[in-house]
């Protein structure tokens, strides 16, 4: 990873997080504060949480300030959340600025209960990045849910309304971008081996998540690898899978190990010069992409269908627990 990359990571972030705040000025306080169970008490409580990832790991890498956590009951309102995060973006943004590309491989430790754990700049750069993803996604579907939807938050979306179709960087190493589809394959794993445990009726419900039920946006979500691994390896538009094609888990699991597999043989042919190189293809325009950036999507896109695959599984009585890719850093 270079800085401009990482920039590029939270460029889009800060889009992403602004389109959820702008929904969100619409909820009335009652549902800015309406009791649910998707882990942070309320919309407010999750946004707060977003924001608080980020202020307290820029607070530990960049050494800003005492270990101190951010409060829901401290914000009234979205507008004083606004500010408050409008501040945290400019020091994000001075942060960033202050790097050069071989600051990214330092590695920053911290002891919690009686353990030391060892980060790498880059990676917890990118984890605050993916978690903002993750709970974006919550707070997607409860303002959904409150009749205002934040409409589509898609890496590739991002680049689209800031015309980006190429790359400050140099070179793009291809082990940090096996790095991340690593973490994909961990978390996809973690969501299909608990999903495994809920009932034929629970896969087929209903819900407003934009998928129309567990089963929808499972297949979506293999899709999505699916999709993109064709239109990148060859540039051909492949007819989308459908859920109702896969009658049960076992029927999609054994449909994603066999994407999985063919995935990473198109991943293993690629360079770093293919990394960084342009494509193009045919979508409502031709569009010109950075293949990382569209791999980068991949991943970024997991995490934001995972969080409402997470929810619903949870709801079911059967979380899979924390997906953050901290936790897989950890375990890997």
């Amino acid at each position: 990873m270079k800085v401009e990359d990482i920039k590029l990571y939270y460029a889009y972030n800060e889009w992403a997080n602004n389109r959820i705040l702008k929904a969100a000025e619409n909820v009335t306080a009652e549902q800015l504060t309406a009791v649910n169970d998707l882990g942070w008490g309320s919309l407010l409580g999750a946004l707060v949480h977003t924001l608080d990832a980020q202020f307290g790991w820029f607070n530990f890498l960049f050494e800003l300030g005492p270990d101190e956590i951010l409060k829901a009951e401290s914000f009234a309102n979205i507008d004083a959340l606004s500010r408050r995060w409008a501040q945290q973006n400019a020091v994000t943004r001075q942060c960033l600025d202050s790097l050069e590309d071989e600051d990214l491989a330092r590695v920053h430790s911290r002891e919690r209960n009686g353990k030391t754990y060892n980060w790498v700049l880059w990676q917890a750069l990118v984890h605050v990045v993916n978690h903002g993803t993750q709970h974006r996604a919550e707070c997607a579907a409860l303002l959904t849910g409150f009749g205002h939807s934040p409409g589509d938050m898609d890496f590739t979306l991002f680049l689209n309304s800031q015309g980006i179709a190429s790359s400050a960087s140099d070179k793009m190493n291809q082990q940090d971008i096996e790095l991340l589809f690593r973490y994909n394959d961990w978390a996809n794993e973690r969501i299909l081996a608990t999903a495994e445990q809920v009932t034929d009726e629970q896969l087929s419900a209903a819900h407003d998540f934009g998928w129309g039920s567990l089963r929808g946006a499972l297949v979506h979500l293999m899709d999505a690898e699916y999709v993109w691994r064709n239109l990148l390896k060859s540039g051909d538009h492949v007819k989308w899978l459908q859920p109702e094609d896969f009658p049960d888990i076992a029927a999609i699991r054994a449909r994603w190990t066999k994407e999985r597999a063919t995935f990473w043989r198109y991943f293993e042919s690629l360079s770093d010069e293919d990394l960084s190189g342009i494509i193009s293809y045919q979508g409502d325009e031709t569009r010109h992409r950075v293949l990382w950036h569209c791999l980068a999507h991949v991943v970024n896109h997991g995490t934001q269908h995972r969080a409402e695959c997470a929810a619903l599984l949870t709801g079911f009585g059967h979380s899979p627990g924390n997906l953050d890719f901290t936790e897989f850093l950890l375990a890997d």
